[in-house]
């Protein structure tokens, strides 16, 4: 403002002393000011020198507080004359500028950031003015002394202020301070907050991963168990496997040491019955010894590649007696075994075995092609699936294949034993042959291989007759259970000792059909149980029953278990393609037989055909066109019904 306007602030303004400059407070504002007047300055410092006490009073004053000389009047802007009025005294005067002060919203401490003047100062200097200018009430000293003792209490109090503001200032700074503090104490829980949270989400974590782990580790721990549940009864089997084959050995060792007693026994008759046994086989045979196909050295050298050890194939069974080798022979595939000299019997003897060998034919039976007397070599028809002996060892034949093959293998010794005197002697899974690799027929090979060589060979001790291991002496019995034994391996899938053992067992009731009979050839139980029973049957003593009986039988259960089988006819008789077999094909009209007959060069024809052929003059055979031996024909009832279920199957 320029000027005041209340009543209170014009009558000071009127009634000061013109050399005082006044500041006029409202509420603790600032709101005009009046300078100091120059002139009267001058008269009252001329005033002043007249007056000694006066002047060393006012000398004092001045020199304590500089600004002594100034007067400071806080006002109330307002027109009511009550608020308006002056204090009489300098106490009451301080006591209204204080409470002037304080009211207003600029307090001493924002004076003092404000870098105004300080408020005790302002009120001290407007207080000292007013007592210069209050006259003494008695005109002496007392005033004076009044001046000083007011003086006193000013400088406490603006002592005290500014120890306030000392105060103030610090407070300002502690709470600072304290914000500071708080607001990182604040930040620092907000850290601790996220942090707790991130624990807590991480602590979480962990536990479902323990969680896992732990449900891991307890299904680990249940398959653990599985298999040492497993491996314990592996355990068990193995032990329980390895006592059976300690038996086994022990009866082996007993079994070889009878055929060494009974080997010993027969090379003790051996001399007295040889020249006997020669005189009768040579009468028996007549002239056959002339009705195969004789082969030089060098054509055999030829066929096999100069008998190239690349080309064995000792799929034969040979039992360590010679080798056999591939080879091609006048554009037929051949297999030549090739005797030791040291086994093989002399030439003439070797001779007349391969004629009777030759003169043997039928379906189920390896063909032979032609011998070689100075190499004591034998060429047979070279059948190329394998032995059924490699078939078991992998596995690979389902079990209707199996009943097919055991009923060729049955046909082909119904055969040997009703159309000829002659004893196989040597059936076992090596010298079943089966054609192709998973066709269901067969052909029994290594007929008369006993005849080419000297006795005292090793036995096939599995599949061996007891009898004749006791005696020595060849009968059709010995290959009805030599075939017995292999319809128990086809059933079980064991080894011959076990096999055996494992199905008298399960006989007995001493163990469930299921678990002897092999799971992998997918066997039905009955079927399996059916065929097993068969096998014991064969290797039993048969007291009243003669082999060809006992025969007749298997070849009725096979065929049953061969149809139910859905195969059709036994031994698979159809071809992939539908078409007849070839051997149901009459090598002379080239059409399926009706009547097949044996001719006496071992080959099977038509009836009709055949017949026509021997009353046309041909004393020969159609195939080989060597001299027949004998112009008589025997009926094959085993190759009439197998051509008799093809027709039912076609037709």
């Amino acid at each position: 403002m320029r000027a005041p306007r209340s009543k209170k602030a014009l009558t000071v303004q009127r009634k000061a002393n013109p050399s005082c400059k006044i500041w006029f407070v409202c509420k603790g504002n600032l709101i005009c000011t009046r300078e100091a007047s120059e002139g009267a300055n001058r008269a009252e410092s001329s005033t002043a020198s007249t007056s000694p006490r006066s002047s060393t009073s006012d000398y004092s004053r001045s020199k304590s507080s500089p600004r002594l000389h100034s007067k400071t009047f806080s006002t109330q802007e307002s027109n009511d004359p009550a608020t308006a009025s002056v204090d009489e005294t300098p106490t009451s005067r301080w006591v209204d500028a204080m409470d002037h002060t304080m009211e207003g919203s600029a307090s001493v401490s924002e004076i003092v950031e404000s870098g105004e003047e300080p408020a005790a100062e302002q009120l001290l200097h407007a207080e000292v003015e007013e007592d210069q200018e209050a006259p003494s009430p008695d005109g002496s000293d007392a005033g004076g002394m009044m001046d000083d003792a007011l003086y006193e209490k000013l400088k406490d109090a603006l002592m005290e202020a500014d120890n306030l503001r000392h105060e103030a200032y610090e407070e300002t700074r502690r709470r600072q301070m304290a914000e500071r503090e708080l607001a990182e104490a604040s930040r620092m829980a907000d850290d601790a907050e996220s942090s707790y949270r991130r624990e807590a989400k991480h602590r979480k974590e962990m536990e479902e991963m323990l969680a896992r782990e732990r449900a891991a580790m307890e299904q680990d721990r249940r398959e653990i168990n599985d298999i040492l549940y497993k491996i314990r009864q592996v355990d068990d089997r193995s032990a329980e496997l390895e006592l059976q084959i300690s038996s086994s050995e022990r009866m082996m060792s007993d079994l070889e040491a009878r055929l060494s007693e009974s080997y010993s026994l027969l090379e003790t008759l051996q001399p007295t019955t040889a020249a006997a046994r020669e005189e009768t086989e040579g009468a028996h045979d007549g002239g056959q010894g002339a009705s195969f196909l004789r082969l030089g050295y060098s054509e055999l050298d030829e066929a096999t590649t100069h008998f190239d050890e690349s080309a064995r194939v000792d799929g034969g069974g040979d039992g360590g007696r010679g080798k056999v080798y591939r080879g091609e022979l006048r554009n037929m595939a051949v297999a030549v075994k090739v005797l030791r000299r040291d086994v093989a019997v002399d030439e003439a003897r070797f001779a007349r075995e391969v004629g009777r060998i030759s003169g043997v034919r039928h379906p189920n039976l390896v063909t032979l092609v032609g011998a070689c007397l100075e190499a004591r070599a034998v060429a047979y028809e070279l059948v190329p699936g394998g032995s059924l002996d490699d078939h078991l060892c992998r596995g690979a034949l389902p079990w209707r294949a199996r009943c097919g093959i055991a009923y060729g293998a049955c046909s082909a010794l119904a055969f040997l034993h009703s159309a000829s005197t002659a004893v196989h002697g040597d059936v076992r899974p090596a010298n079943i042959l089966v054609v192709g690799s998973l066709s269901s027929s067969c052909k029994l090979a290594g007929l008369g291989t006993r005849g080419l060589v000297r006795p005292g060979g090793a036995a096939a001790l599995a599949y061996a007759d007891p009898h004749y291991l006791a005696t020595g002496e060849l009968s059709p019995q010995c290959d009805v259970h030599a075939l017995g034994v292999v319809l128990l391996r086809l059933v079980t899938g064991m080894p011959a000792f076990l096999a055996r053992k494992a199905a008298r067992e399960a006989a007995r009731g001493g163990k469930a059909w299921h678990e002897v009979v092999d799971a992998g050839a997918g066997w039905p139980a009955e079927r399996g149980r059916e065929v097993a029973l068969l096998g014991l049957r064969c290797c039993g003593d048969n007291v009243g029953v003669s082999p060809h009986e006992v025969l007749e039988e298997a070849r009725g259960v096979l065929e049953a278990a061969s149809t139910a089988s859905g195969d059709g006819a036994p031994g698979r008789l159809l071809s992939d393609d539908g078409a007849a077999p070839s051997y149901f094909v009459c090598p002379i009209l080239k059409e399926v037989m009706r009547d097949p007959q044996i001719a006496g060069d071992g080959f099977t024809y038509e009836a009709e055909a055949i017949k026509e052929w021997l009353g046309s003059g041909h004393d020969t055979s159609p195939m080989t066109n060597l001299k027949l031996p004998t112009q008589k024909l025997l009926p094959n009832h085993a190759l009439r019904d197998a051509i008799h279920h093809w027709r039912a199957m076609h037709y």
